[in-house]
C-alpha cells in the first residue's frame, strides 16, 4: 500500500500538525491556503510566513460558536474577514472569554460567508486533534505556485488536498487494533484483563477492561466509559464519572463479569484542556452545553463507533449496556450490536453537580428523572 494513496495517513499527519501548533496548507482547486489553529497563531509564527501570504485574513468558526456570537441566526459553520489591526490574542480571547462585553460585540455585526468543503474538513481535523475548533487562515500568493513544493519543504510544513481529509472519524475507528494485554488484579476481582487499544490514525488509545473473562457469556455485560481525569482520578463533584465507574465494575463483579471501556474521549470528545477552559465558562455562568457551544463544540462530540469497532474486534455481538444515555444505546444497535437490556445508574446529587444533570436531562435527552 503506497502513502499515497493512504488517505488515513494524510488525516494522521494533519491532526499531529495542528496539535503540534504547526500551520497545515490546503489546496482547493488551483489555489493553496495556510491554515493557522487559533491556539498557535500568534504574531510570532505569522509574521514569519506574511511574506508568502496575501494580506487578507479570515477566521474559520463552527456553527456551535457563530450562533453565540450572532444570536442563532447563523445554520451553518462559517467564515469572515477580519482586520488585522485585530490581535491573535483578541482572537483566541474570543473563545476562551467569550462572555466579555468586548468580545460580545467583536464580530457581531460583520458580515459572514458559509464556509465551503474545505474549509469543514479543516475544523474536523482541529477538533480530531482536540484543539480549540477554529482556524486563521489566509491564501498563499499565487506567484509562489509555480514552486509551491519546494516552498512548503522549505518552511517545514505539510500539504494537502482537502479530499484526502474527509470521513476522519470513519478512518480513526477503522485504524483501531489491539496492540497489547496482561492480567491486573483489583481490589475486589482478581481476574481481570487490561487490552490496550490504539487508533494508528489520530493515536487515541482506549481501554476494554475484562472483567472474569472466562466467564463472559453474551449478552455480556457492557459499560462505555468515557475518560474523565478529574472525576474518574480525582473524584470531582462536578460530575458522576467515577462513581459510574465504580458501580459499574461492582455490578459486573456480583453479575458473572463484563467489560468496562474505556475510552480516551476526555469531556465528551472535546479532550481535557478544552474541558477546563469550559469548566471556567459554567463558573462565569454558562451550562455545561452552552459551555461548550462557545468554544466552538456540539453537544456531544463522542464517536460511539469505537467502542463498537473494539466490541467487534473482542467478538461481543450482544451487549447488557449499563448507561443512563439513549446515544449510546442507539449507536451501539446502527453499528449492529444488539442490545438485550440497558441498565441505568442513579447518581448522587450534590449542590456542584445538580445543574450540570439538570442541563443534560433537559437538553440532551439523558435518561433519569426527580433530580429535585
Amino acid at each position: 500500500m503506497s502513502l499515497k494513496s493512504n488517505f488515513g495517513t494524510f488525516i494522521d499527519r494533519a491532526i499531529n500538525e495542528l496539535r503540534t501548533g504547526r500551520p497545515i496548507v490546503i489546496k482547493e482547486n488551483k489555489n493553496y491556503w495556510m491554515f493557522f489553529n487559533i491556539e498557535h497563531s500568534d504574531n510570532k509564527i505569522l509574521n514569519q510566513l506574511n511574506q508568502y501570504l496575501q494580506k487578507d485574513k479570515y477566521l474559520l468558526i463552527t456553527k456551535q460558536k457563530a450562533k453565540s456570537i450572532f444570536e442563532n441566526k447563523v445554520s451553518t459553520n462559517i467564515y469572515l474577514k477580519i482586520n488585522e489591526k485585530i490581535s491573535n490574542k483578541s482572537l483566541l480571547s474570543l473563545f476562551i472569554n467569550p462572555l466579555s462585553d468586548q468580545n460580545k460585540i467583536l464580530f457581531k455585526d460583520e458580515p459572514y460567508i458559509k464556509s465551503k468543503d474545505f474549509h469543514n474538513v479543516c475544523l474536523d481535523i482541529a477538533k480530531n486533534a482536540k484543539v480549540i475548533p477554529s482556524l486563521v487562515f489566509k491564501k498563499i500568493n499565487s506567484k509562489y505556485y509555480k514552486n509551491i513544493d519546494n516552498l512548503i519543504l522549505q518552511l517545514g510544513l505539510l500539504r494537502f488536498n482537502h479530499k484526502e481529509l474527509k470521513n476522519q472519524n470513519k478512518f480513526i475507528t477503522n485504524s483501531i487494533r489491539l496492540v497489547s494485554s496482561a492480567n491486573v488484579p483489583l481490589p475486589n476481582v482478581a481476574s481481570t484483563t487490561f487490552n490496550i487499544f490504539k487508533s494508528y490514525i489520530g493515536a487515541r488509545r482506549h481501554i476494554a477492561i475484562i472483567i472474569k473473562p472466562k466467564n463472559l457469556k453474551q449478552p455480556t455485560n457492557l459499560r462505555i466509559h468515557s475518560a474523565c481525569f478529574t472525576g474518574d482520578i480525582f473524584h470531582s463533584r462536578k460530575c458522576d464519572c467515577g462513581e459510574q465507574l465504580n458501580n459499574s465494575l461492582n455490578y459486573m463483579v456480583k453479575n458473572k463479569g463484563g467489560i468496562i471501556l474505556y475510552l480516551d474521549q476526555e469531556g465528551r470528545g472535546i479532550g481535557l484542556a478544552n474541558k477546563m477552559r469550559a469548566y471556567s465558562l459554567q463558573s462565569k455562568g454558562l451550562d455545561t452545553i452552552d459551555a461548550d457551544h462557545n468554544i466552538g463544540f456540539l453537544d456531544d462530540e463522542r464517536d460511539f463507533n469505537i467502542a463498537a469497532k473494539i466490541l467487534k474486534l473482542l467478538k461481543v455481538n450482544k451487549v447488557n449496556i449499563i448507561t443512563n444515555n439513549f446515544t449510546k444505546v442507539s449507536s451501539l444497535k446502527k453499528a449492529g450490536i444488539k442490545i438485550a437490556k440497558q441498565i441505568n445508574t442513579k447518581p448522587t446529587i450534590n449542590k456542584f453537580n445538580k445543574n450540570y444533570f439538570k442541563t443534560r436531562v433537559k437538553k440532551t435527552g439523558y435518561g433519569f428523572k426527580n433530580l429535585d
